[in-house]
């Protein structure tokens, strides 16, 4: 390598051992940090919403980004933890003479399938799981042939965005799909759109399609997601009233929200509220109508739900709960929804956000699935050894053996890379914690683990301030945690968690608890 082309950073001992510094390599900016005595440099950006990593928190050998707590390896900048899909570039690094020396940059390259494999893995859908598990096949180095079926005519795109960003113009729908349009072909997986599985023979290896093409396959993955809950009242199904789930529906919705002045959301879930301050966002009146008494408390508790009404309440949004929709009459333009307590709510169009239902009836017959989705195994392994399941229709163990079905992006992506690893032979159990973020009428929320119940809600700042990490226990264990404006913390936590070294209750309301010292010690007790 040209020596020309080598760029002094520093001194030697400008840097302190895992205390990361961002400095000026020419042009770049460049990460550097001592892990283990030897000094590493790699790209300062998160590959998945490009946040400084400088702000996130490094344990162990391991970069956790501070928005979507992505995990990346500061050592070679290799992606350990999705929603993150690509590695960071790196940089050599040589010392001379007590001065710190950073060479051109290696950008990351995502291998390309060497050598013959008979073998044949069938991926079932094209959303967060199953894009995972197909890359996740290919850097793992699997050369047999990859197929994957969706029923949507895009390419796999990020879902998340269609209630948020998308909606409100941030991102344009061109900046949508996850990888670009040559991007299958050249990793030679057969990308198979706008058709659906609409059977599965575990018994004959096969699928068939829903124009009557039958595929056979080794092994497979079933990553078909969920399809949206409906109201059985009179009016559900007529014109202008939408769903939510596909890009298609985004579509819609925005051709609607275009053309009207207001919307009523039924239902006060985490898509429905961040609908409602996407669509306010817009200039739109914004109705909510839910059965429940706050929205997101089953989930976050009285106190952060009512924290979250009362900011959608000053930003404009008008609720209206413990009323059930009864009746939908109008066209689009004048949509009118009677509610259980004699009210009517008017609205341009009507848009449906109560939660999805596992999408298995491919399984039906199968024995694989129930009503509520397929149960797994901690290799994400169905009943018969071949076929897998990973995202929203997996009932699959957590972190700590709970069996449960999590419908969320980063789970589904993290889901998707295991278990194309277990098809590939591995028996490590799934070993992350779950993590969803959401966007409430300006509030950032992050949330780790899973607490279906709790007996208490432990505290640490003021959630009235909005500025709050809140420990969801039960029994006096630690299942969840969520924050706004404390997202370092929460990292902690979730390390924490992760390594089998949850915060007391104690600990957690104490403000002079270190959590973040207590999970970098954890980190460098285990190996990463």
């Amino acid at each position: 390598m040209d020596d020309a082309s080598w760029v002094r950073v520093c001194r030697d001992d400008d840097l302190a051992e895992g205390e990361p510094r961002v400095l000026k390599a020419g042009d770049q900016d460049v990460y550097l940090v001592r892990l283990d005595g030897v000094v590493r440099a790699v790209g300062t950006e998160c590959p998945h919403y490009h946040e400084p990593l400088i702000k996130g928190v490094l344990f162990g050998h391991e970069v956790v980004c501070p928005a979507h707590f992505a995990r990346l390896d500061a050592r070679d900048g290799r992606m350990v933890s999705p929603p993150a899909l690509d590695d960071l570039p790196r940089y050599p690094v040589k010392i001379e003479n007590g001065e710190v020396w950073v060479g051109p940059v290696e950008k990351p390259r995502f291998p390309k399938p060497v050598g013959d494999d008979p073998h044949t893995f069938l991926i079932v859908g094209g959303g967060a799981a199953g894009e995972a598990a197909a890359e996740t096949l290919r850097r793992e180095g699997f050369a047999g042939r990859i197929v994957m079926v969706t029923a949507e005519d895009e390419r796999p795109y990020d879902r998340p965005n269609l209630s948020k960003d998308l909606l409100t113009g941030k991102a344009k729908p061109e900046w949508m799909p996850l990888r670009g349009p040559k991007f299958h072909a050249n990793q030679k997986i057969e990308l198979i759109t706008g058709r659906r599985v609409t059977a599965v023979d575990p018994a004959a290896k096969t699928v068939t399609l829903s124009t009557g093409e039958r595929l056979a396959f080794d092994r497979a993955l079933i990553a078909t997601g969920g399809v949206p809950k409906k109201l059985s009242i009179p009016g559900a199904d007529a014109p202008g009233c939408l769903l939510l789930r596909s890009f298609a529906d985004g579509r819609a919705l925005l051709e609607a929200a275009s053309a009207s002045k207001s919307v009523v959301l039924v239902g006060a879930g985490f898509i429905g509220m961040e609908l409602a301050g996407a669509l306010r966002e817009l200039g739109l009146r914004v109705q909510v109508v839910s059965p429940g008494r706050l929205p997101l408390s089953r989930v976050l508790g009285d106190r952060i739900a009512s924290l979250v009404l009362s900011r959608h309440e000053a930003n404009g949004v008008e609720f209206h709960l413990g009323a059930a929709p009864v009746r939908i009459t109008g066209t689009p333009g004048d949509m009118q929804v009677e509610l259980s307590d004699g009210a009517t709510v008017a609205g341009g169009f009507v848009v449906f956000g109560l939660g999805i239902d596992a999408a298995v009836d491919c399984l039906a017959g199968t024995g694989l699935a129930g009503p509520d989705g397929i149960p797994v195994d901690a290799s994400m392994r169905t009943k018969h050894p071949d076929i897998f399941a990973a995202g929203d229709i997996a009932i699959a163990p957590d972190i700590a053996g709970e069996a449960v079905r999590v419908e969320h992006w980063a789970v589904a992506l993290r889901q998707g890379r295991h278990a194309a690893r277990a098809m590939l032979g591995s028996s490590a159990p799934y070993g992350e914690v779950h993590f969803f973020w959401t966007r409430q009428a300006g509030l950032p929320l992050k949330y780790v683990g899973a607490a279906r119940s709790w007996d208490e809600i432990v505290y640490r700042g003021d959630v009235e301030t909005a500025e709050f990490l809140a420990g969801f226990y039960q029994g006096g264990v630690l299942k969840a945690a969520a924050t706004v404006g404390r997202r370092i913390e929460l990292a902690a936590v979730e390390r924490l968690m992760r390594v089998g070294r949850t915060p007391s209750r104690a600990e957690l309301a104490d403000e002079g608890f270190d959590l973040v010292a207590a999970a970098k010690a954890a980190a460098s007790c285990k190996s990463d």
